[in-house]
């Protein structure tokens, strides 16, 4: 005997209940041995970064900043292997970032 079953009963939440967020979830972030932060013009992890969640900020004097968009970065990591001082490093994505993706 075949017994039908709804979608909301068999994935026991109702549609306007958001899943729990994922706890692999990360997000790249930039320690103080960025060469860019020191005053060196390095800007080598800003071209791999596919959606574009690694942008450099200019300042004055032609140097540039990288920052980071939390909510835009995948946690790929391919910023990670440029990094000629390893400056970036994956950390567990905050839950405020987590509600904002």
């Amino acid at each position: 005997m075949s017994r039908s079953i709804s979608r909301r009963a068999f994935l026991g939440r109702t549609p306007d209940t958001q899943p729990p967020p994922s706890d692999g979830a990360r997000v790249a972030t930039l320690s103080g041995g960025c060469l860019a932060a020191a005053g060196t013009t390095c800007m080598a992890c800003a071209d791999p970064c596919e959606p574009r969640a690694l942008r450099l900020r200019p300042l004055p004097g032609g140097r540039a900043l990288p920052l980071i968009d939390a909510v835009l970065c995948t946690g790929c990591g391919d910023c990670l292997a440029v990094c000629p001082v390893g400056a970036l490093s994956l950390e567990p994505a905050s839950q405020e970032t987590l509600a904002c993706a």
